[in-house]
Protein backbone atom coordinates (compact mmCIF):
# COMPACT_ATOMS: atom_id res chain seq x y z
CA UNK A 1 0.00 0.00 0.00
CA UNK A 2 1.40 3.19 -1.06
CA UNK A 3 1.19 6.69 1.20
CA UNK A 4 0.93 10.40 0.03
CA UNK A 5 3.86 11.54 0.79
CA UNK A 6 4.36 14.68 3.15
CA UNK A 7 4.20 17.12 0.59
CA UNK A 8 1.17 15.84 -1.02
CA UNK A 9 -0.26 16.44 2.86
CA UNK A 10 0.73 19.65 3.00
CA UNK A 11 -0.63 20.77 -0.41
CA UNK A 12 -3.90 18.91 0.69
CA UNK A 13 -4.20 21.07 3.89
CA UNK A 14 -3.51 23.65 2.34
CA UNK A 15 -6.97 23.52 -0.03
CA UNK A 16 -8.88 22.42 3.08
CA UNK A 17 -7.39 25.76 5.06
CA UNK A 18 -7.95 27.70 2.08
CA UNK A 19 -11.26 26.42 1.27
CA UNK A 20 -12.16 26.71 5.11
CA UNK A 21 -11.52 30.19 5.26
CA UNK A 22 -13.20 31.34 1.97
CA UNK A 23 -16.34 29.59 3.34
CA UNK A 24 -16.21 31.49 6.98
CA UNK A 25 -15.56 34.80 4.92
CA UNK A 26 -18.63 34.22 2.95
CA UNK A 27 -20.67 33.32 5.81
CA UNK A 28 -19.58 36.54 7.64
CA UNK A 29 -20.56 38.35 4.15
CA UNK A 30 -24.18 37.29 4.06
CA UNK A 31 -24.51 38.09 7.84
CA UNK A 32 -24.50 42.05 6.38
CA UNK A 33 -27.15 41.12 4.20
CA UNK A 34 -30.67 40.95 4.42
CA UNK A 35 -32.46 37.72 4.78
CA UNK A 36 -34.11 37.34 1.09
CA UNK A 37 -30.91 39.01 0.00
CA UNK A 38 -28.47 36.27 0.68
CA UNK A 39 -28.98 34.14 -2.72
CA UNK A 40 -25.65 34.33 -4.23
CA UNK A 41 -23.75 34.40 -0.51
CA UNK A 42 -25.41 30.80 0.21
CA UNK A 43 -24.67 29.00 -2.95
CA UNK A 44 -20.86 30.67 -2.82
CA UNK A 45 -20.56 29.47 0.45
CA UNK A 46 -21.58 25.79 -0.32
CA UNK A 47 -18.92 25.67 -2.97
CA UNK A 48 -16.02 26.95 -0.17
CA UNK A 49 -17.89 24.51 2.14
CA UNK A 50 -18.23 21.37 0.65
CA UNK A 51 -14.87 21.96 -1.14
CA UNK A 52 -13.31 22.40 1.93
CA UNK A 53 -15.36 19.05 3.71
CA UNK A 54 -13.62 16.66 0.49
CA UNK A 55 -10.30 18.28 0.74
CA UNK A 56 -10.48 17.42 4.69
CA UNK A 57 -11.05 14.03 4.08
CA UNK A 58 -8.29 13.58 1.80
CA UNK A 59 -5.70 15.48 4.17
CA UNK A 60 -6.88 12.82 6.77
CA UNK A 61 -5.40 10.40 3.89
CA UNK A 62 -8.95 9.01 3.28
CA UNK A 63 -10.65 9.60 0.27
CA UNK A 64 -8.39 7.67 -2.03
CA UNK A 65 -7.10 4.37 -3.34
CA UNK A 66 -3.91 3.30 -5.35
CA UNK A 67 -3.90 2.21 -8.83
CA UNK A 68 -1.63 0.47 -11.51
CA UNK A 69 -2.70 2.58 -14.67
CA UNK A 70 -1.49 0.53 -17.87
CA UNK A 71 1.65 1.66 -19.27
CA UNK A 72 2.96 3.15 -15.97
CA UNK A 73 5.31 1.42 -13.56
CA UNK A 74 4.38 2.71 -10.17
CA UNK A 75 0.96 3.00 -8.09
CA UNK A 76 -0.44 6.26 -7.82
CA UNK A 77 -2.88 7.28 -5.53
CA UNK A 78 -6.89 8.36 -7.10
CA UNK A 79 -7.99 10.81 -5.18
CA UNK A 80 -11.63 10.26 -5.66
CA UNK A 81 -12.92 12.76 -3.16
CA UNK A 82 -11.67 15.39 -5.72
CA UNK A 83 -14.67 13.90 -8.15
CA UNK A 84 -17.41 14.12 -5.15
CA UNK A 85 -16.15 17.68 -4.91
CA UNK A 86 -16.76 18.43 -8.30
CA UNK A 87 -20.21 16.83 -8.52
CA UNK A 88 -21.47 18.79 -6.70
CA UNK A 89 -19.63 22.46 -6.61
CA UNK A 90 -19.14 23.31 -10.16
CA UNK A 91 -23.20 23.18 -10.64
CA UNK A 92 -23.10 25.29 -7.90
CA UNK A 93 -20.61 27.80 -9.67
CA UNK A 94 -22.91 27.61 -13.18
CA UNK A 95 -25.45 28.47 -11.14
CA UNK A 96 -24.45 31.31 -9.19
CA UNK A 97 -23.24 32.59 -13.12
CA UNK A 98 -26.62 31.49 -14.54
CA UNK A 99 -28.30 33.59 -11.97
CA UNK A 100 -26.10 36.53 -12.19
CA UNK A 101 -26.71 36.43 -16.07
CA UNK A 102 -30.81 35.91 -15.56
CA UNK A 103 -30.87 33.27 -17.67
CA UNK A 104 -34.12 31.26 -18.38
CA UNK A 105 -34.69 27.76 -16.27
CA UNK A 106 -34.33 25.67 -19.51
CA UNK A 107 -30.71 27.01 -19.73
CA UNK A 108 -29.97 26.23 -15.84
CA UNK A 109 -30.92 22.64 -16.30
CA UNK A 110 -28.68 22.09 -19.32
CA UNK A 111 -25.82 23.85 -17.55
CA UNK A 112 -26.28 21.41 -14.60
CA UNK A 113 -27.13 18.70 -16.61
CA UNK A 114 -24.38 18.60 -18.81
CA UNK A 115 -22.08 19.48 -16.41
CA UNK A 116 -23.04 16.30 -13.74
CA UNK A 117 -22.35 14.38 -16.87
CA UNK A 118 -18.90 15.71 -17.49
CA UNK A 119 -17.74 14.99 -13.87
CA UNK A 120 -19.08 11.54 -14.00
CA UNK A 121 -17.48 10.82 -17.15
CA UNK A 122 -14.39 12.35 -15.84
CA UNK A 123 -14.71 10.40 -13.15
CA UNK A 124 -14.50 7.11 -15.09
CA UNK A 125 -11.48 8.24 -17.09
CA UNK A 126 -9.69 8.93 -13.79
CA UNK A 127 -11.12 5.12 -11.96
CA UNK A 128 -10.20 3.41 -15.26
CA UNK A 129 -6.36 1.42 -15.82
CA UNK A 130 -6.57 0.79 -18.82
CA UNK A 131 -6.59 2.90 -22.39
CA UNK A 132 -10.29 3.02 -22.13
CA UNK A 133 -10.16 5.92 -20.11
CA UNK A 134 -8.61 8.09 -23.03
CA UNK A 135 -12.24 7.23 -24.40
CA UNK A 136 -14.13 8.56 -21.10
CA UNK A 137 -12.02 11.68 -21.09
CA UNK A 138 -12.69 12.17 -24.83
CA UNK A 139 -16.80 12.10 -24.00
CA UNK A 140 -16.17 14.79 -20.58
CA UNK A 141 -14.04 17.07 -22.87
CA UNK A 142 -17.03 17.06 -25.24
CA UNK A 143 -19.37 17.86 -23.13
CA UNK A 144 -16.96 20.59 -21.19
CA UNK A 145 -16.94 22.40 -25.19
CA UNK A 146 -21.08 22.17 -24.92
CA UNK A 147 -21.24 23.49 -21.79
CA UNK A 148 -18.92 26.65 -23.11
CA UNK A 149 -21.03 26.84 -26.13
CA UNK A 150 -24.55 26.83 -23.48
CA UNK A 151 -22.70 29.33 -21.71
CA UNK A 152 -21.81 31.18 -25.08
CA UNK A 153 -24.97 30.94 -26.72
CA UNK A 154 -27.96 31.33 -24.30
CA UNK A 155 -26.47 32.59 -21.42
CA UNK A 156 -24.16 35.41 -22.18
CA UNK A 157 -27.43 36.48 -24.18
CA UNK A 158 -29.48 36.66 -21.28
CA UNK A 159 -26.59 38.56 -19.72
CA UNK A 160 -26.34 41.53 -22.20
CA UNK A 161 -30.17 41.97 -20.98
CA UNK A 162 -28.46 42.85 -17.72
CA UNK A 163 -27.56 46.60 -16.26
CA UNK A 164 -24.06 47.24 -17.79
CA UNK A 165 -22.39 46.38 -14.11
CA UNK A 166 -23.93 43.30 -13.87
CA UNK A 167 -23.52 42.17 -17.63
CA UNK A 168 -19.47 42.89 -17.01
CA UNK A 169 -19.34 41.25 -13.65
CA UNK A 170 -20.96 38.06 -15.82
CA UNK A 171 -18.35 38.18 -18.38
CA UNK A 172 -15.29 38.80 -16.03
CA UNK A 173 -16.81 35.76 -14.22
CA UNK A 174 -17.48 33.57 -16.95
CA UNK A 175 -13.73 34.24 -18.44
CA UNK A 176 -12.06 33.44 -15.57
CA UNK A 177 -14.14 29.47 -15.20
CA UNK A 178 -13.94 29.52 -18.54
CA UNK A 179 -9.62 29.50 -18.69
CA UNK A 180 -9.31 27.87 -15.17
CA UNK A 181 -11.84 25.17 -15.94
CA UNK A 182 -9.39 24.50 -19.41
CA UNK A 183 -6.27 23.80 -17.14
CA UNK A 184 -8.19 20.80 -15.24
CA UNK A 185 -8.05 18.50 -18.59
CA UNK A 186 -4.34 19.77 -19.58
CA UNK A 187 -3.20 18.60 -16.04
CA UNK A 188 -5.52 15.86 -16.41
CA UNK A 189 -3.68 14.75 -19.72
CA UNK A 190 -0.45 15.75 -18.16
CA UNK A 191 -0.98 13.92 -14.57
CA UNK A 192 -1.39 10.75 -12.96
CA UNK A 193 -4.32 10.00 -14.38
CA UNK A 194 -3.43 10.73 -18.00
CA UNK A 195 0.46 10.23 -19.57
CA UNK A 196 2.02 10.48 -15.85
CA UNK A 197 4.17 13.62 -17.03
CA UNK A 198 4.25 14.98 -13.86
CA UNK A 199 4.02 12.93 -10.49
CA UNK A 200 1.41 13.31 -7.98
CA UNK A 201 2.72 16.26 -5.80
CA UNK A 202 2.98 19.08 -8.60
CA UNK A 203 -0.32 17.38 -9.59
CA UNK A 204 -1.82 17.63 -6.12
CA UNK A 205 -0.36 21.44 -5.80
CA UNK A 206 -1.88 22.31 -9.62
CA UNK A 207 -5.28 21.49 -8.70
CA UNK A 208 -5.73 22.90 -5.29
CA UNK A 209 -4.19 26.07 -6.39
CA UNK A 210 -6.59 26.07 -9.36
CA UNK A 211 -9.32 24.47 -6.87
CA UNK A 212 -9.07 27.66 -4.74
CA UNK A 213 -8.89 30.26 -7.79
CA UNK A 214 -11.98 28.59 -9.48
CA UNK A 215 -14.41 28.94 -5.83
CA UNK A 216 -12.68 30.78 -3.59
CA UNK A 217 -11.21 33.69 -5.65
CA UNK A 218 -14.49 33.45 -8.06
CA UNK A 219 -16.43 33.68 -4.85
CA UNK A 220 -14.73 37.16 -3.74
CA UNK A 221 -15.00 38.53 -6.88
CA UNK A 222 -19.05 37.97 -7.08
CA UNK A 223 -19.54 38.70 -3.63
CA UNK A 224 -17.16 42.25 -3.27
CA UNK A 225 -19.75 44.28 -5.38
CA UNK A 226 -22.93 45.06 -3.41
CA UNK A 227 -24.24 46.85 -6.43
CA UNK A 228 -24.10 44.18 -8.61
CA UNK A 229 -25.76 41.58 -6.30
CA UNK A 230 -28.89 44.33 -5.91
CA UNK A 231 -29.22 44.34 -9.42
CA UNK A 232 -28.86 40.85 -10.27
CA UNK A 233 -30.81 39.45 -7.01
CA UNK A 234 -33.36 37.12 -7.74
CA UNK A 235 -36.64 38.83 -7.30
CA UNK A 236 -37.96 36.28 -4.84
CA UNK A 237 -36.36 34.98 -1.73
Amino acid sequence: MIEPSSAVQMWLWIGTIGMALGAAVFVLMAARERPGHRWFHTITFFIAAIAAVAYLGMSLKQGWFPILREGQEMYEPFYWARYVDWFFTTPLLLLDLALLAGASMEAIVWLIGLDIGMILTGFFAGVTSTDVRWIWFGVSAFIFVWILWVLLAEVLKAAKQRPPEVRAKFQQLAILLAVVWSIYPILWILGTEGLGVIGTTPEVASFVIIDLIAKVGFGFLLLSNRKVLDAARPAKA
